[in-house]
């Protein structure tokens, strides 16, 4: 029997980094990297879509890893937040192997902060955009190509500077590419501007939720418990990568307290749970949501504590809110494309994210 303390514990509610404990999607990052890596990749731009919590994040950063493994291969991560090109050019001179070959071709970048000013220098860069076509053109001669990552993409006029940027560069066969990771709503804002060339043909993937089996598996092994109590956990996660973690994490602590092979309260660690998808997830969830949007929601709610079902008649919640059918279709589709319902059984609507019920009861119930 393994032992447990509750600092070794390996589930995280952290953001932003892959976790000890991670549950791969192995056919979406297969699909993701072969594109990339492939002589002719179909997509230069690819988005990674899902709800906050989904593991956008931690894909990505996989992948990149993934790809930087490859020979001749760079991979860049930049914030959103910043002069993009400005912050690519600057984060591709801090590359040790890089910065050589840049300096060998007497490229003078100190204009924009970046390295130190080259005497009788072969071009000198004003700006970033120009930045980084003088360096895209030296990797090309050095058969290197860029993976750029941006997590959380919204559309800003750097984002829209950015974009026509790589349309430039891809016009003139420089190797770079880039991976996005976005709310579905703040992708299509982008998408919406077609004068974006180059991220309006940019490839949407979404995430699904993970492999239940998966994920008993994992608590099985991790946790040392019994196939029904770990199946029984899975489906309690409902595949939401963050349920995933946190379940995890507040039972280990909980075995920790307790002792390996004691009865677990699995209502505390449900409890537990649902306190920390409140305040890392849902509450963000909810706030994003439109006055109407919630309505629906609400109703949704109290339908199926009525019923005592979690699939709740479409007719029923129109009917409760007093809403047309051409009406409610428009609320459906962006609540079931942004991850919050399940539309799969016709005619029916339910939760898709754990616990989400419980969560809007307690704030409209």
């Amino acid at each position: 029997m393994r032992e447990f303390k509750e600092n070794d514990n390996p589930y995280t509610l952290q953001f932003s980094y892959i976790p000890p404990q991670f549950i791969e999607r192995k056919s979406l990052m297969s699909d993701i990297i072969n594109n990339y890596i492939r002589e002719v990749p179909t997509y230069r731009g690819m988005f990674i879509t899902g709800v906050r919590g989904s593991g956008k994040t931690v894909i990505m950063g996989e992948i990149r890893n993934r790809i930087s493994e490859h020979k001749d291969w760079i991979a860049v991560d930049l914030n959103p937040e910043s002069d993009i090109l400005q912050s690519l050019a600057g984060n591709l001179y801090l590359i040790p192997s890089l910065k050589t070959l840049f300096m060998n071709a007497k490229l003078d970048f100190s204009m924009l902060g970046i390295g130190i000013q080259i005497e009788q220098p072969s071009m000198t860069a004003s700006n970033g955009e120009d930045a980084v076509k003088m360096m895209l053109e030296v990797l090309k001669k050095a058969h290197k190509k860029i993976l750029i990552t941006i997590d959380e993409v919204t559309y800003n006029s750097d984002i829209a500077k950015f974009s026509h940027a790589m349309s430039s560069y891809a016009n003139q066969n420089y190797e770079v590419y880039v991976l996005m990771t976005g709310l579905l709503d703040n992708i299509k804002a982008i998408k919406n501007k077609k004068s974006l060339t180059f991220l309006y043909r940019a490839k949407i993937l979404e995430l699904d939720s993970l492999n239940l089996t998966s994920i008993s598996m994992d608590y099985r092994n991790t946790l040392d418990l019994d196939e029904d109590t770990a199946n029984h956990l899975a489906r309690e996660s409902g595949g939401y990568s963050l349920a995933f973690q946190a379940l995890g994490y507040h039972y280990w602590n909980e075995i920790c307290r307790k002792g390996p092979g004691e009865k677990i309260d699995f209502y505390k660690i449900r409890g537990e749970l649902d306190s920390s998808l409140s305040e890392l997830s849902y509450e963000k969830i909810w706030d994003e949501l439109s006055g109407t949007d919630k309505k629906v929601l609400v109703a949704m709610t109290h339908i199926s504590r009525e019923n005592e079902s979690m699939a709740v008649k479409v007719d029923d919640i129109k009917k409760r809110i007093d809403m047309s059918s051409n009406t409610f279709s428009t609320y459906r589709k962006r609540l079931t494309e942004n991850g919050i319902l399940d539309g799969s059984q016709y005619g029916y609507l339910s939760f898709k994210l754990p616990g989400f019920d419980r969560f809007v009861y307690i704030q409209e119930g």
